[in-house]
């Protein structure tokens, strides 16, 4: 249990230190970030392209997620390769573009799934034209989005680091109960009571 405290405590320091690190310098991470960035969608778009060949069969334009697949496999190897020239800018433009085509994919197989008969297809068509209209926001100001992601990045960072404070002092807790749960406990031997 100790060493799990430790973990918990080391881990929260850094990841509060690395969210204050993000919120205070927002458009300097995405250079640090972009190769991060590139292998996340370019495992993103090997799944979505297993996911689009195997679904063909039941869902007539799985066409469009297999080209969503080739632009996140583009995209991923573009900037793992080129992570010196990518900036925040770049970064930017290649997520708004990525949120805004998988806007679209979504758009596309909402319709699938409505003539496959499912209900609550209409969720996945507003959150594909939400998706458009926000990857569009982003890409009017770049700039100003680079900002914006890089302090939701440090927030969200920070919170984790005080979301792991707050797992050690539950365990602790836990801990302490237990242990008080065993020492008023006083067992007793069942083949003795007969």
């Amino acid at each position: 249990m100790k060493k799990v405290n430790a973990y918990l405590i080391i881990t929260a320091l850094l990841l509060i230190v690395l969210g204050v690190v993000c919120v205070m310098n927002p458009q300097e991470i995405f250079a640090s970030m972009a190769w991060v960035a590139g292998l996340l969608i370019l495992v993103s778009g090997f799944t979505t392209l297993f996911f689009g060949l195997r679904a063909q069969k039941y869902l007539p334009n799985a066409g469009s997620t297999m080209l969503m697949a080739v632009f996140q496999i583009i995209i991923g190897l573009i900037l793992l390769c080129n992570t010196a020239i990518v900036a925040e800018v770049v970064v930017t433009l290649v997520f708004s573009m990525w949120v805004m085509i998988e806007g679209v994919s979504l758009g596309v197989l909402a319709f699938d799934y409505k003539k496959s008969g499912y209900d609550l297809w209409w969720i996945m068509m507003l959150l594909g034209v939400c998706s458009v209209v926000l990857g569009f926001l982003a890409l009017r100001n770049p700039s100003d989005t680079s900002t914006f992601l890089g302090i939701m990045l440090g927030i969200g960072i920070f919170a984790n680091g005080i979301v792991r404070i707050i797992a050690f002092t539950a365990l602790k807790r836990i801990g302490e109960a237990v242990r008080d749960m065993k020492e008023s406990s006083t067992a007793m031997n069942i083949d003795e009571k007969k």
